[in-house]
């Protein structure tokens, strides 16, 4: 009798291993770490890299002590580099470190019931950024380009301070059906920000040059965008602490300027630029003075959820905070 149940005892965890493939045994699969394809490298001194790249190490090792991927494989790649036409006076590179969740998946087309496979491309990643604030239409460490064709940036929304680090909200990615959004931080010195509200008089000067610039490019509409400048110089004639406020203004207005309109109004933006007095101007150009860190997550698979949850628990903003200025 002994011997038979020692033969069950030890044929029972062979059954167990030689399940089909599933969804649910995947996910709770342990996961690995992959080294991805290195990323470009562009105008980068081989000085800078070399301390771009441990800057970046550092992030990887917060991360994988503290972090152990379960049901996926996460690959990891950095990029180094700018376009140096893509802003006017640098301060500092941007460089960044990005993680992507590739789920482990069942082969339901193999006659290998316990084949499985990952994802070639997901919906669920993490970037963090050094110096460059991606959803800014890519803020840098430096003045808008000359030729840039707003003079300004557009903010969706103010951040929002949460347990000492700036919250830059979270937006839906596509489609809402697809429930994929991006959740944004952004960790500074201190209280202060890399960029400035543009007030109502400096957004109106632009306009109204622009406005300018088209009259010349095109006379024949002279009759036409003349309205707009006529607006333009009216509301610069209103009180000066009106005209201090921040510049708030609809999508659909950019091009014809028609009023401002109250924050939080549906299709607004904040006009903002890079405020260069934020940066210690006597630091090497390797050093970051600030992270932005953005998580993008599915929120339609369990296994996209467990990862970006206990990834937000390995990511330390109070350590990303101490690498400020070194």
């Amino acid at each position: 009798m002994k011997y038979k149940i020692t033969i069950v005892l030890f044929l029972f965890p062979i059954f167990l291993f030689a399940q089909d493939c599933s969804k649910e045994l995947l996910a709770k699969k342990t996961g690995t770490w992959k080294a991805g394809m290195k990323g470009s490298v562009q105008n980068v001194s081989v000085t800078d890299l070399a301390k771009e790249k441990a800057v970046l190490a550092g992030v990887h090792k917060m991360i994988a002590e503290n972090y152990h991927p379960t049901g996926c494989e996460v690959s990891y790649s950095n990029v180094f580099g700018k376009n140096k036409g893509a802003a006017g006076a640098w301060v500092a590179d941007p460089y960044h470190y990005a993680m992507y969740i590739l789920r482990y998946l069942c082969d339901n087309n193999s006659a290998d019931k316990l084949k499985y496979y990952k994802d070639i491309s997901t919906p669920t990643t993490v970037h963090i950024a050094a110096n460059e604030i991606f959803s800014l239409n890519n803020l840098y460490a430096g003045s808008l380009a000359a030729d840039d064709p707003r003079g300004y940036l557009k903010l969706t929304k103010r951040p929002v301070k949460k347990d000492g680090y700036y919250f830059m909200g979270e937006e839906i990615i596509g489609d809402r059906a697809d429930k994929i959004k991006e959740y944004r931080w952004l960790i500074t010195y201190n209280d202060t920000l890399p960029f400035y509200y543009v007030s109502q008089k400096e957004y109106l000067l632009i306009q109204r040059k622009r406005l300018e610039k088209d009259i010349q490019d095109s006379p024949g509409d002279k009759k036409y965008l003349d309205q707009f400048i006529s607006n333009i110089d009216n509301y610069l004639k209103r009180p000066d602490d009106e005209l201090k406020q921040p510049a708030i203004c609809m999508w659909n207005e950019e091009q014809q300027f028609e009023k401002f309109v109250a924050e939080g109004t549906s299709g607004s933006f904040i006009a903002i630029k890079p405020n260069l007095d934020y940066y210690r101007k006597k630091l090497p150009v390797s050093s970051p003075q600030f992270f932005s860190v953005v998580y993008k997550i599915s929120h339609t698979d369990p296994v996209f959820e467990e990862n970006i949850s206990n990834i937000q628990k390995a990511v330390d903003f109070s350590a990303l905070r101490n690498m400020l200025g070194k």
